[in-house]
């Protein structure tokens, strides 16, 4: 199951023109904004050199921008461009429509149950990151 909601959100965002890895990162800076690149690498679970080879990717497809840190010039905020928040919406949006097809291929009540038993899962996976750090 998780393979194939893997291999079904690469090809959504592959016609976006980007990768898991790239639309997560374009995730992470929609959602909390301008971050360093340990910041990034913490978020995302990566290690810093994997960061900055998605960052200068997406750099070069001008969906993200470099700034030095106004405290310290040797920090580099990235933060996402406006080309960078309309791919990342359009990619999820079409994440969001895919999920909602087969959701509605259940009964309301069984939709009810399956939202209530993916939160509690999430909430597992959670603790379970939280603890093995």
């Amino acid at each position: 199951l998780i393979k194939k909601y893997q291999f079904r959100d690469r090809s959504q965002m592959s016609c976006c023109g980007i990768s898991v890895s790239q639309c997560y990162l374009l995730e992470a800076l929609y959602r909390q904004g301008p971050l360093t690149m340990n910041q990034l690498a913490e978020a995302l679970h990566l290690s810093i050199s994997t960061v900055t080879r998605v960052v200068d990717q997406l750099v070069l497809k001008q969906y993200v921008s470099r700034t030095e840190g106004a405290d310290d010039r040797r920090v580099r905020l990235i933060q996402l461009t406006e080309a960078g928040e309309q791919v990342y919406q359009q990619a999820w949006e079409s994440v969001f429509a895919s999920e909602r097809t087969i959701l509605e291929q259940f009964p309301e009540e069984h939709r009810e149950m399956l939202i209530v038993f993916l939160r509690k899962l999430n909430q597992a996976v959670d603790h379970w990151q939280a603890c093995c750090r």
